[in-house]
């Protein structure tokens, strides 16, 4: 027989574990702010007290009247036609800005004479996919974060947290933020260098994400979808040295419980092996400007950090980056200029960011000491990140590029500018300047697509 103390203590500890997974949820008066005063996604509805924010109006979804836009592989004409910047912010006049640009950003204009950013009107305007407002709805009642941060429970797909109560439910939405169930097409890496040196690898990407499968209705959380919230193969074209290599990952939904599988092909060695590298600070990419976990913003597990909520800013950010990708507009060696890339093919706007920050956790290792992301409230696209070294000094400053994407109705993200300051070198990746935009149309394909069995038997067609 159980003694009555040990099970008063164990009643007292269940009674408390059910009282934090409660306090977890969001209260019922706060989700249902959502598609009021709070977007269906959970930005604020209201514009800034000055105006320069607008309010979100959600007027189109899809397609907006007037674009004429066929869908894949045409690529993504933009809704504002025509429009000029309102000003510039350059090395001049930088200092009077201050108050709405970030650290990186400071950096860029106090250490290139030749870096600009070009400031357009704001613009709020796109409704997000029903399916994935439905999501946010339920899983701003339901989604709890486990095993400490690690995880998502009782997820169903879709913005994790709409209204978020820390820095991590921030993050975990940077990467559950996905409108598309599935994404095909070919990427370009490029590496620039300070001496005009660029170095390019070319791949093909496919992508599957389990808990947008669009024949599970919602809700369908991880007890019947599994444990892997994302599926990812790359088959590298180019450079020659890599032709022909192949990786597939699955990600996991829990960190804690679960690890990232991935498994890599090697032409030369003519096997299939664990990738157990793909992960925190592997260097990556042409010159290795970038971390695995630099990728989208910040992926992977979170346990070499501690984080924190610096709440919001209103700060200037790229957005709505259409005619980046587009080479019917200029040239590719107008965009890879040196040093960053030509400010012309890069839009700013005013938004309202979240700013969360991550110390380097005791007796954790990682080449970043601290990192501080700037997520936008209305996507929850990381739009850009500051990475710092051992030193405390800033190291890498990094623009992500994204737009609404009228087939999947929801902002992607796309491009990603890497600068790497102290080299005076820089990364662009994840681009598509001379390939066709992505393929979101396909069909779902499940786990079994994803494995080292499938890769073997790919790579030996």
């Amino acid at each position: 027989m159980q003694h009555p103390r040990l099970f008063l203590a164990g009643a007292l500890a269940s009674a408390l574990l059910a009282a934090s997974l409660t306090q977890a949820k969001v209260p019922e008066e706060e989700a249902s702010r959502l598609g009021k005063d709070l977007t269906p996604f959970g930005g604020e509805v209201a514009g800034n007290a000055d105006g320069t924010i607008p309010e979100w109006s959600g007027k189109w979804r899809g397609v907006p009247p007037g674009v004429n836009y066929a869908g894949y592989p045409a690529e993504l004409p933009s809704p504002y036609p025509g429009e000029k910047p309102l000003f510039s912010i350059t090395p001049e006049n930088y200092q009077q800005y201050k108050d709405n640009l970030i650290e990186g950003q400071i950096a860029l204009f106090e250490r290139y004479p030749s870096f600009r950013m070009d400031i357009y009107p704001s613009h709020r305007d796109f409704d997000f996919s029903e399916r994935m407002a439905e999501k946010a709805a339920w899983n701003a009642r339901n989604t709890l974060l486990s095993n400490g941060v690690e995880s998502v429970s009782h997820y169903t797909g879709g913005i994790a947290f709409p209204i978020p109560q820390s820095g991590e439910e921030v993050l975990w939405n940077t990467r559950t933020n996905y409108c598309h169930h599935s994404a095909n097409g070919s990427v370009e890496l490029w590496g620039i260098f300070a001496n005009g040196e660029r170095s390019l690898e070319t791949s093909e990407f496919t992508q599957s994400l389990p808990f947008n499968n669009p024949a599970n209705p919602i809700p369908t959380t991880e007890e019947v979808v599994g444990d892997r919230i994302a599926l990812s193969a790359t088959n590298y074209t180019l450079p020659q040295r890599k032709k022909g290599e192949a990786i597939v990952v699955q990600e996991p939904i829990d960190f804690k419980s679960s690890k990232r599988n991935a498994w890599i092909y090697k032409p030369d060695i003519r096997r299939v092996r664990k990738a157990p590298a793909i992960g925190y600070d592997t260097p990556t990419g042409p010159g290795g400007l970038q971390t695995s976990d630099d990728n989208k913003g910040f992926n992977g597990a979170f346990d070499r950090y501690n984080y924190k909520s610096l709440g919001k800013r209103e700060i200037y950010i790229p957005y709505n980056n259409y005619g980046f990708n587009d080479l019917s507009i200029g040239s590719l060696d107008d965009r890879l200029t040196l040093h960053h890339v030509n400010p012309n093919y890069v839009r700013f706007e005013k938004h309202r960011v979240w700013v969360v920050e991550a110390d380097l956790a005791p007796g954790k290792r990682h080449i970043y000491k601290k990192r501080r992301w700037y997520v936008d409230e209305d996507s929850w696209n990381p739009v850009m990140a500051e990475n710092f070294d051992s030193r405390d000094n800033l190291w890498r400053t990094v623009f992500l590029l994204s737009e609404y994407q009228y087939d999947i109705e929801c902002y992607e993200k796309h491009a990603q500018i890497f600068h790497d300051l102290p080299s005076g070198h820089y990364a662009v990746s994840f681009s598509q300047f001379e390939m066709q935009p992505f393929d979101y149309s396909g069909p779902y394909r499940d786990i079994s697509n994803f494995t080292a069995a499938y890769l073997r038997k790919s790579v030996t067609r």
